[in-house]
């Protein structure tokens, strides 16, 4: 005898199974397309668009004269709770922001500077404990600059009240082209600070590319002095730019320094050497501090000098991201793992840039085989190895316009930019500010995979006073000819470019037009950014003693 089963029960039985289906769908993960493509600004929501991010705060920085959002704004870094904001260009201060209430960022002051020249265009840093603030002085008005601040590319300050540093140290760098620069605190001897500061972009007469100086003492009793220089022509002969004619075209390849960073003991110096690539110089001597000859080395194999190439055999470099349209801008390391995260600055337009994974690593070992490649140790601090690269949908050569304008099918405005400038790394996660390409989260679980976690793209202003990138107008004067404000001919983008910094949870940078971010992080890997106190990559132990960019990573 059949069973007998109710109607109404028949009904949830038949409808089962559809539901089965129903949630085995909506338990599947989102299907993973890439990164996200830059929305057009004019579709962009007045709170920005993002995933994995929650904002909490912004400040546009607005000029009190023209109640605008300023824009050109530089590179960032943090002292406590203050935070310090560059300025590209010798017009308008750096300035100080109240970062005490995260969700009230609060213009406090102004960083005293050198009169028309640009205070911390892209490098600006610090070492809390130590209250010493370091701002790079760069390009500006050079018809207006005094004679006596011609080449003085580092100022120096006593930030023991970080919300009114005074100038202690004016530092003469040899040329007026400095580019970057960055911090080495010594572990071993926590008041030992040594500063590089790069010379870009054509190259200075002399064929050096970096100078480091010795700021131990600073800010109590400073005298800077320095203490090493190196340069790639100086060594090895190659000329800082290089022409390639051919059939259909030109190739232009600078080859000078662009930036530079430290290991966390300061034996090795990583090099991004613009169109030419990246690779490694030892520091040893210069970190021991031994006896080491200051001067660039004038031959490959020279030895006894303070810095030099770790591996003459320059064909072992990594080469430029992409098709090479890019240039190496700058090495920040994965911490508690070998690999580096190469940076890849536009040159121009479209293409790009990216970012390139780099093995460096000095403890693994090939494993033993008949048909191994080699024997022992896998050196990638010799012989530093590309493991993948990652960058956006806009940078795809085949979609670029005749002049480096981005893809007409998509929306963007002629003064996009789709290239990366900085970052932060983490163990599994990274951080970069892609120019308008917003701010982006990249799984590096896997670095031979690296993927797209999360964005944020901010509704940028629809004016600023000081135009930056494509389409600004010629500049607006006062009677004495000084330039007081840069209009533009296209609505002013994202230009996500200061370093990602870390404070108290939070993440922070500054947008170049629309001022200061700061977002909470809420995608995979949040844990790994501390919940308290400042994360600041690039620059090892300026932080924590012995950790990049922050306790409790090396």
């Amino acid at each position: 005898m059949a069973a007998f089963v109710h109607p109404a029960h028949r009904t949830i039985w038949l409808l089962l199974p559809i539901a089965i289906l129903v949630a085995t769908a909506c338990s599947q993960p989102t299907a993973y397309n890439g990164p996200q493509p830059r929305t057009p600004v004019k579709d962009i929501p007045a709170s920005g668009q993002l995933k994995n991010f929650e904002l909490i705060a912004n400040n546009p920085l607005l000029d009190p004269k023209y109640n605008l959002p300023r824009g050109q704004n530089g590179g960032i870094t943090a002292i406590r709770d203050c935070l310090y904001v560059g300025s590209n260009i010798g017009y308008q201060p750096a300035l100080i922001v109240d970062m005490k209430d995260m969700t009230k960022p609060t213009v406090v002051g102004e960083v005293p500077g050198i009169a028309f020249k640009g205070m911390g265009v892209e490098a600006i840093e610090g070492v809390a404990d130590l209250n010493l603030l370091v701002v790079t002085a760069r390009g500006g008005d050079a018809k207006r600059i005094a004679a006596a601040d011609k080449n003085i590319g580092l100022v120096v300050y006593d930030a023991t009240d970080c919300r009114k540093p005074t100038i202690v140290a004016k530092v003469d760098v040899g040329s007026d082209l400095i580019h970057y620069m960055t911090l080495w605190r010594d572990p071993a001897k926590p008041d030992r600070v040594l500063v590089d500061v790069n010379y870009c972009c054509n190259g200075t007469a002399d064929g050096i590319d970096l100078r480091v100086f010795d700021l131990t003492g600073c800010p109590k009793s400073c005298s800077p002095k320095q203490v090493a220089e190196w340069g790639l022509r100086a060594q090895f002969g190659i000329p800082q730019r290089l022409e390639v004619a051919y059939e259909g075209g030109k190739i232009t390849k600078t080859t000078v320094t662009h930036d530079a960073t430290w290991s966390i003991d300061g034996t090795r110096l990583h090099v991004a050497q613009m169109h030419f690539g990246y690779f490694q110089l030892d520091s040893s001597a210069l970190a021991r501090g031994q006896s080491c000859n200051p001067k660039s080395p004038t031959t490959a194999v020279a030895t006894g000098y303070c810095l030099s190439v770790l591996n003459p055999d320059l064909s072992a470099r990594v080469q430029p991201y992409g098709i090479g349209a890019a240039h190496t801008h700058g090495i920040v390391k994965v911490p508690g793992r070998p690999y580096v995260a190469v940076q890849h600055e536009p040159s121009s337009g479209c293409p790009y840039g990216g970012i390139q994974m780099v093995y460096v690593g000095t403890t693994e070992t090939y494993a033993p085989g008949a048909i191994a490649p080699g024997q022992g140790q896998l050196r990638g601090d010799l012989f530093p190895k590309v493991v993948s690269e990652f960058g956006l949908p806009e940078d795809q050569v085949d979609r670029c316009g005749q002049n480096g304008d981005p893809d007409a099918a998509s929306g963007l405005n002629p003064n996009f930019n789709g290239g990366i400038h900085n970052l932060m790394a983490f163990p599994n996660v990274m951080f970069a500010t892609w120019y308008s390409g917003g701010l982006r989260a990249i799984d590096i679980t896997n670095p031979y995979m690296p993927f797209e976690l999360g964005y944020f793209f901010n509704k940028p202003p629809q004016e600023v006073r000081w135009c930056q990138g494509a389409g600004c107008k010629d500049a607006e004067v006062d009677g004495e000819g000084i330039p007081i404000r840069q209009q533009g001919t296209l609505p002013p983008e994202i230009i996500a470019r200061s370093y990602p910094i870390a404070m108290n949870g939070y993440l922070v940078y500054a947008d170049s037009n629309n001022g200061v971010y700061v977002l909470k992080y809420t995608g995979p890997h949040a844990s790994e950014i501390p919940k308290q106190g400042i994360c600041i990559a690039h620059n090892p132990s300026v932080v924590s003693l012995g950790y990049e960019p922050c306790a409790p990573y090396k």
